[in-house]
């Protein structure tokens, strides 16, 4: 077999142990026939430039850490015009995607099995011309995930999140007057959290129904909170939501694109890295933009 695998690791997820991880992985996928190049991100290169530079003759890619590798790894591909399968390891904190996409968060399951596996087509979105994976979100609990601190992150997993989460939601009192145009309808009210997603699962939580949500079907999942009339409301329409129930303050739609008119900046996640709008914002659905390597 010539098959040839490039695997994009970030060094510090997964509680520092990556590097002696990729070394098993890699052995793994050398025992399987292919030839494996193995990079590693830094803080001056990240994975969308490594895929960019050593993407031209592999056949498949693997990202290798958390939600923000694979998003790299994506936009990389993306951009490249390069039909590549692509693998992910999952090592970050809640691995929303990969639970999703029924992705092995074993970290060594698909090395193991690689020839075993299958692939899915999936749909990714574009924010401004930016890929990402599963989510874009705004809001006090999009940008906890950006927020919190990678070490307690190491250390201490999903409760780093509803720790940063909690002081997040009594600091940061924002909302966000926006006119919504969607495949039907125009929606124009104050908001104080938006997301548009791919996934069943966003910050650990499954807040989709499982046949609400198919990763191909070239639709977004929606969610809107309008503004709320006080902390304890918009808390309470929050625990409604992970309970996968929607009360009066709650749209939910599914729509292809979205082009959101405002004049206010707004700080973003994308798939759970910081991103800042200072206008009008386009999303729009790239249906079956990738090809994910799955059990």
């Amino acid at each position: 077999m010539n098959d040839k695998i490039l695997i994009v690791a970030n060094p510090v997820a997964g509680k520092g142990k990556v590097k002696k991880d990729v070394r098993i992985i890699k052995k793994n996928f050398e025992d399987s026939g292919y030839q494996v190049i193995t990079k590693y991100t830094t803080k001056n290169v990240n994975a969308e430039e490594i895929v960019k530079s050593e993407i031209d003759d592999k056949d498949i890619v693997v990202a290798v850490g958390g939600d923000g590798t694979l998003n790299e790894v994506v936009n990389g591909v993306t951009k490249s015009n390069k039909k590549v399968r692509i693998g992910f390891i999952p090592l970050g904190t809640t691995n929303d995607f990969a639970r999703t996409l029924k992705v092995p968060t074993n970290k060594y399951k698909l090395s193991q099995n690689i020839d075993k596996t299958k692939n899915i087509e999936c749909d990714t979105g574009s924010f401004n011309g930016k890929c990402f994976n599963y989510v874009s979100a705004f809001g006090v609990f999009a940008q906890t995930s950006c927020n919190t601190d990678r070490k307690e992150k190491n250390r201490f997993g999903r409760l780093a999140y509803l720790r940063k989460g909690t002081e997040d939601f009594f600091k940061i009192n924002e909302s966000y007057h926006l006119k919504i145009t969607t495949d039907n309808e125009v929606i124009e009210d104050d908001f104080e959290y938006g997301s548009i997603s791919n996934s069943k699962y966003m910050g650990g939580f499954q807040l989709f129904k499982e046949d609400e949500v198919k990763v191909n079907d070239g639709k977004f999942e929606v969610l809107l909170i309008k503004k709320t009339r006080n902390k304890a409301a918009l808390l309470g329409t929050y625990a409604k939501l992970i309970m996968q129930i929607r009360d009066e303050n709650v749209i939910y739609l599914r729509t292809s694109k979205l082009n959101i008119e405002t004049t206010e900046k707004i700080k973003w996640s994308l798939d759970g890295e910081s991103e800042t709008s200072t206008g009008p914002v386009e999303i729009k659905n790239l249906n079956k933009n990738i090809s994910i390597i799955t059990m």
